[in-house]
């Protein structure tokens, strides 16, 4: 009969550490089971604040009593994220975040502290809503433009200099130094949206203050414009012939030169001129604006000293004025806090002392050149699809005041044959009714009713007077009648 051996001391050790192990993973398992079982679902399930916390996917760690007068809650937690990671803004996370706690918490004041990102967001409510926002003492908006303000000015741009030759038409305003006095670009077929149109001649010319500020070439212009390369040329031919130097956004492409920065599609070349700028006035505007926080005396004073923008839509609570050329675009509402924005553009101080300004965000790596021709470019991009009752091949735009009534109204062709143009600025129309694809029938109020030939680019008046309303309920696309005032009239062009 043989002897059982006995089990050394280490031995049984061994055993003893791997059953400890066994148990403690274990441990660990069951309570990561039961935190995922206890992890609410859906806001109804989350029965306190904890809960709610973790079911942001954020660590909670207590909450209690504010140590600050004016707030009822101290929230203490980690967040999910940073406010910049991964190469983005995490604003819409904090968002979200904040106004799904605030819910909960019945809209009282309160504070969230992430000590591991040195975080204090205190929030604001009133009347059952949030009405301010503070990021360790900066508002909301301020303090992630800020942050991606620093995020720009670390990056480059892809823009760099490059040599090219021009046609005719640009080596003459580049030595006449871009002013247009003096200078013919032939018979001048509509206007488009602040732009002269020369159809035949291939090209739209936009100024300021007699100085160039757009021209823009077309497939109607047949010589080439840079170098070999004409208008309607594929983007990659572009690439191919002028290199690697360029930014690009979709369907645009931008170069620059020494002294001018040059934009294609696959159907334009687009070329605005690089001058040199002095911004020591606007500078010190923008350092009085950040001591006085008065933005509608900064925006007098604003368009006092520079009065060539490109753009400038406001009303009583909203303000957008763009500068392409300058590398200044400024917006401001209720909404959007976007302020002083500082592109590439820009030579000035600002961006070389990186001076941190109130509501001055710079965004040094993009190009506000290549943001305009983008809005230059949004309406003919977002597509074209009429109904029965419209023009197959114009595309009408215009803007609707709060009377619904239209106004600056303009039309894009896409017949090749047809230029882009638009009405008088001083129409108001109170109704609008195409006739077939190229007869644009519009009234207005107490004057009369009117139809715009797009093909060319005459008005014939329907019926005027001033003892009549002219206020038009139908058009009926098949039979041609119109009704107005109750009156019925057979229109025929």
């Amino acid at each position: 009969m043989k002897k059982k051996r006995k089990m050394s001391k280490k031995k049984k050790r061994i055993i003893i550490i791997s059953l400890v192990i066994v148990f403690i993973i274990a441990l660990i398992v069951l309570g990561t089971i039961k935190r995922i079982n206890d992890t609410p679902n859906s806001l109804e399930d989350i029965n306190d604040i904890r809960e709610m916390i973790e079911y942001l996917e954020c660590k909670y760690i207590s909450h209690g009593d504010s140590d600050e007068d004016g707030y009822i809650w101290d929230i203490h937690l980690e967040f999910k994220y940073s406010p910049y990671e991964g190469n983005q803004s995490k604003k819409d996370f904090y968002d979200l975040a904040i106004r799904t706690i605030a819910n909960y918490l019945g809209y009282s004041d309160f504070r969230l502290i992430d000590e591991s990102r040195d975080l204090i967001i205190k929030v604001n409510c009133e009347s059952g809503t949030i009405y301010e926002v503070f990021i360790n003492d900066l508002e909301e908006s301020e303090y992630f433009n800020k942050l991606m303000s620093e995020v720009n000015l670390e990056q480059n741009s892809n823009l760099k200099e490059i040599d090219v030759t021009v046609n005719q038409e640009l080596s003459v305003l580049k030595n006449n130094n871009w002013n247009l006095r003096n200078i013919s670009f032939g018979n001048k077929t509509s206007t488009f949206q602040g732009y002269d149109i020369y159809f035949e001649n291939g090209y739209r010319v936009k100024e300021t203050n007699h100085t160039l500020f757009n021209i823009v070439f077309t497939t109607k212009y047949t010589n080439p414009v840079i170098n070999d390369i004409k208008a309607g040329d594929s983007l990659e031919t572009v690439k191919q012939k002028l290199g690697d130097d360029y930014e690009e956004d979709g369907s645009l492409v931008e170069y620059m030169t020494k002294d001018m920065y040059i934009c294609f599609t696959e159907t334009e070349i687009s070329i605005y001129p690089r001058i040199t700028y002095d911004y020591t006035t606007f500078e010190k505007l923008v350092k009085k604006y950040n001591d006085e926080k008065d933005f509608v005396n900064f925006m007098l004073e604003l368009t006092d000293i520079w009065p060539d923008y490109a753009t400038y839509d406001y009303d009583s609570g909203f303000s957008d004025i763009w500068y392409p050329l300058k590398g200044i675009r400024i917006t401001n509402s209720s909404d959007n806090m976007d302020g002083i924005q500082v592109y590439q553009e820009y030579s000035g101080d600002l961006k070389n002392n990186r001076e941190d300004l109130y509501q001055v965000y710079y965004k040094t790596n993009q190009s506000l050149i290549l943001e305009y021709e983008k809005q230059r470019n949004v309406d003919k991009f977002a597509g074209f699809m009429p109904d029965d009752n419209q023009s197959q091949v114009i595309k009408e735009v215009a803007n609707m005041d709060e009377q619904n009534r239209k106004n600056n109204i303009s039309f894009i062709s896409f017949d090749e044959n047809i230029p882009d143009s638009e009405l008088s600025k001083d129409i108001v129309a109170t109704s609008s009714y195409w006739y077939d694809d190229y007869n644009y029938i519009y009234s207005i109020y107490g004057k009369g009713i009117y139809v715009y030939n797009v093909k060319d680019l005459t008005t014939k008046t329907i019926v005027e007077g001033n003892n009549e309303y002219y206020n038009v309920t139908n058009f009926d696309f098949n039979t041609k009648i119109l009704t107005y005032d109750d009156k019925n009239i057979k229109i025929e062009i």
